[in-house]
């Protein structure tokens, strides 16, 4: 999800570039399908079923698989793509590019050799600049300000403002946004704890964010308190960014969620550790906590015996001083 918000500019990028006269089709997994299709410069939007090519593979049908494989990618070339930017760069994401049979496919180099699939590849830059590799692809093709773009439909608007007008929350409440994918990436859950006491004090009602699988731990987090709400696992992403677009703030770590509020330029506080994806956000009223340790950042490689000592030196007294610093 990430990806695809720090993505989202790109298609209006082209758009620039061949004066509106061009077709853009965005790939993404099934999943995230609604978050470009409202997307004002997508034109077209294609799912890919990893999760039926996962369920294939895992019970071992593979004949049933290498059929999939081959429907898809005929799929793909009739649409007989003139360009494929490959925005991930990863080789699952350049060999989709492949895939399509586009004479020219644009993306990265990577260690997993995806240029391989490609017909120019870049060097990601070495930026912290937010999206720092989609506005250097960009830049490819249009010099135009790189404007990152998520579009919430009405209906969302309505059905968020119905969902907590019944639950007896006001324009006043602040999100927060703990899940991520990997542990090196989580703020510390006594952490969170204190730090949504600490909101309750001071007058704030606090929503939970967070996808299905993260139902039960926002539910422990909400800890029953009257002034949290948890809605993680009951709203889809669409509903989501509705309620991130009218947050008085949010605190998150690096997570899609979290950089959703920096699309919609809310007052937010990032708590980076392991990743830092960046530290400069086109955004005045964010702000990176972030513990600059020589171990750090350490991605995917943690060094200190899973202490992650680089979110444990960001305390929720810093964070909320933070927050207040932003009101």
């Amino acid at each position: 999800m990430g990806d695809i918000v720090m993505a989202s500019g790109l298609p209006s990028s082209l758009k620039q570039h061949f004066d509106n006269d061009v077709t853009i089709s965005w790939l993404v997994e099934s999943p995230y399908a609604a978050l470009v299709a409202g997307h004002p410069d997508v034109d077209n939007v294609i799912t890919w079923p990893k999760q039926e090519w996962r369920a294939l593979a895992k019970s071992r049908r593979y004949i049933a698989l290498f059929k999939a494989l081959l429907q898809f990618r005929r799929s793909l070339k009739a649409l007989q793509f003139d360009l494929v930017v490959d925005a991930q760069g990863l080789l699952k994401s350049a060999l989709l590019a492949w895939f399509t049979g586009a004479r020219k496919r644009v993306g990265f180099n990577s260690k997993e050799h995806s240029q391989w699939f490609l017909t120019e590849a870049f060097d990601k830059p070495l930026s912290d600049d937010i999206s720092s590799e989609y506005k250097f692809l960009a830049s490819k093709f249009s010099n135009s300000p790189y404007q990152l773009t998520l579009q919430v439909s009405e209906q969302d608007r309505i059905t968020v403002h119905n969902l907590l007008k019944e639950r007896g929350f006001h324009g006043n409440f602040i999100v927060i946004a703990p899940f991520t994918t990997r542990p090196q990436k989580h703020w510390l859950l006594p952490y969170w704890h204190e730090l949504i006491a600490m909101l309750g004090k001071d007058g704030y009602q606090v929503i939970i964010l967070g996808g299905p699988a993260d139902k039960n731990s926002a539910e422990h987090l909400a800890g029953g308190n009257s002034h949290c709400l948890s809605l993680a696992g009951s709203l889809n992403l669409t509903q989501s960014a509705a309620v991130i677009e009218r947050c008085a703030a949010l605190l998150g770590v690096d997570t899609g969620l979290t950089h959703m509020s920096m699309v919609y330029q809310r007052p937010t506080v990032a708590i980076f550790g392991s990743t830092r994806p960046y530290t400069r956000t086109q955004n005045p009223h964010a702000r990176i906590l972030y513990a600059d340790l020589s171990c750090a950042p350490c991605k995917r490689r943690p060094v200190c015996d899973g202490r992650f000592d680089c979110m444990q030196a960001i305390t929720p007294g810093q964070v909320f001083s933070t927050l207040q610093g932003l009101q």
